[in-house]
């Protein structure tokens, strides 16, 4: 499965950036996101293929690898327009989902038969319980839980619980 996703939709969705960020900020916050993502999907077979924009760039780049997660930035086009097109030339949209809050890329991706996905859907996916280790990514192992109660803490729940409430005072 190919994930082609919104760059600055993701970024903004998770929390890392505002719109008021500066530009030195920008380039932190995406390389928080991309460690963020490559951590998450280290022991898993998905391909993500994150498209950020760069209208302003002065020349156009190839697409890079970030510790396994492909990186593209939109050259004098829109991140949005370049999700677009990559969806136009998939080989395979069946195997593709398109992560976006963008609900014209969104249908892009519906109309080629792509799945879709929003930003948030797309996290609780990342963050989900994988099967195979039975606990969520990046979550600290559950503490052990005493199987059974002794005596003492039996007769207190009992106790407890086994009391009639008191009536009301009107």
């Amino acid at each position: 499965m190919t994930f082609l996703i919104d760059g600055y939709n993701l970024l903004h969705a998770v929390g890392l950036a505002t719109r008021n960020l500066p530009a030195k900020s920008f380039e932190r916050a995406r390389t928080r996101l991309l460690d963020w993502l490559a951590d998450c999907t280290k022991d898993r077979t998905e391909l993500l293929r994150v498209v950020f924009d760069a209208q302003k760039s002065p020349t156009p780049s190839l697409e890079t690898n970030h510790r396994g997660v492909k990186v593209r930035f939109a050259f004098r086009q829109t991140a949005d327009e370049l999700i677009e097109e990559l969806i136009r030339d998939e080989h395979h949209p069946e195997k593709t989902t398109v992560v976006s809050n963008d609900h014209q890329v969104q249908d892009s991706g519906r109309h080629r038969g792509c799945a879709v996905s929003t930003c948030q859907e797309f996290v609780d996916w990342l963050i989900a319980i994988p099967k195979e280790s039975g606990r969520a990514l990046g979550a600290p192992e559950p503490e052990k839980i005493e199987e059974h109660a002794s005596s003492e803490e039996m007769t207190a729940w009992l106790e407890a619980f086994s009391k009639p409430p008191g009536k009301n005072k009107r």
